[in-house]
């Protein structure tokens, strides 16, 4: 069973507002590309996984964890009886060849060794057997490369050990459900959820004269908007949206875009083009967000950037809310 969600990264999140609110450089557009195809390959594997089962499994999805003074992110962790098995999940396309440690594409070398950086991942987690966690456990490692369109040759046969191509991962997933959780397989996973922590990587600072204020329609992203008094209605595509989920969208845009910055009713106002009365703004504030600094400029944070789930916490049941398509 999957016991963590997959969701879109904070970087991911981040670069999608900003695409929304400015134009991107070519970096920038560069960077969001990468991970827009690397979210696409884990929701690919998840897939996958659903298809073959993994009721008997226990699999965390897109962790961050401490394991001493080591950080790590791992794609994808099974854990089952005394084993751990990382899985390092890449989207890549092309020819690729893989010799002498090295990694090219179409003749061209590239930085990046994804068979060395699952390596080291597991490296570190083998650390959880000596910090007194008390669950001696083994660690395999593969790199799943989950394209169809992704063509691989290695120079050894050692390389291929630790490399599962989309040709072979529903026959080596089915390897693995093959196995069963267990007492042991539980009391490692308490372990590893111990361990978790919130994504630590810092986000890019933002010129605020980039940025482009107003409400958006979140299907077409067109800044043309009609709005009465409980909704938007887009005059691009005709989607509307209520009023509370645009000032919701617009408090955790504004926390995406300036994650050091408190969120103050100010700020969201500013974000909104103006467009909204602030005393409504202030309201759902209050609903959606945590008081962190009360006075003439209280301040605000939000339990989580993923705007369906802060709706889902906090309740959102509009009566005016119209059926979104998809």
């Amino acid at each position: 069973m999957f016991l963590t969600d997959r969701k879109k990264s904070k970087d991911l999140n981040f670069y999608e507002v900003l695409e929304r609110r400015t134009a991107l450089g070519e970096g920038e557009m560069k960077t969001l590309k990468i991970l827009r195809q690397g979210f696409e390959g884990e929701q690919s594997y998840d897939r996958l996984w659903d298809e073959v089962g993994h009721d008997h499994l226990l699999i965390f999805r897109d962790i961050w964890m401490k394991v001493e003074n080591a950080t790590l992110q791992i794609d994808a962790l099974i854990v089952y009886g005394d084993r751990l098995i990382v899985n390092e999940i890449k989207n890549y396309s092309g020819m690729y060849q893989y010799a002498d440690g090295s990694w090219s594409v179409n003749s061209f070398q590239i930085s990046e060794d994804p068979v060395a950086q699952v390596s080291r991942t597991a490296g570190k987690l083998i650390r959880l057997k000596y910090g007194g966690h008390g669950h001696p456990f083994e660690v395999d490692r593969k790199v799943a490369f989950v394209n169809p369109n992704f063509n691989l040759t290695t120079d050894t046969e050692e390389s291929k050990n630790h490399i599962i191509t989309r040709p072979m991962l529903k026959y080596y997933m089915r390897n693995v459900a093959r196995r069963r959780s267990g007492a042991d397989a539980t009391a490692l996973s308490d372990t590893i959820r111990n361990c978790i922590i919130e994504d630590p990587m810092a986000l890019p600072e933002v010129d605020v004269s980039r940025i482009r204020t107003g409400l958006y329609c979140g299907r077409c992203g067109n800044f043309k908007l009609t709005l009465d008094r409980y909704r938007s209605h887009c005059t691009s595509c005709g989607h509307q949206e209520t009023i509370e989920y645009q000032i919701v969208r617009a408090i955790v845009d504004y926390a995406l875009l300036f994650p050091g910055q408190p969120i103050e009713k100010g700020s969201v106002v500013w974000l909104t083009g103006n467009q909204l009365n602030p005393r409504s703004i202030a309201f759902n504030m209050n609903k959606y967000c945590r008081l962190v600094r009360r006075g003439r400029h209280s301040a605000y944070e939000i339990d989580t950037s993923d705007i369906e789930e802060l709706l889902k916490m906090k309740g959102y049941n509009s009566k005016y809310e119209k059926r979104k398509a998809t």
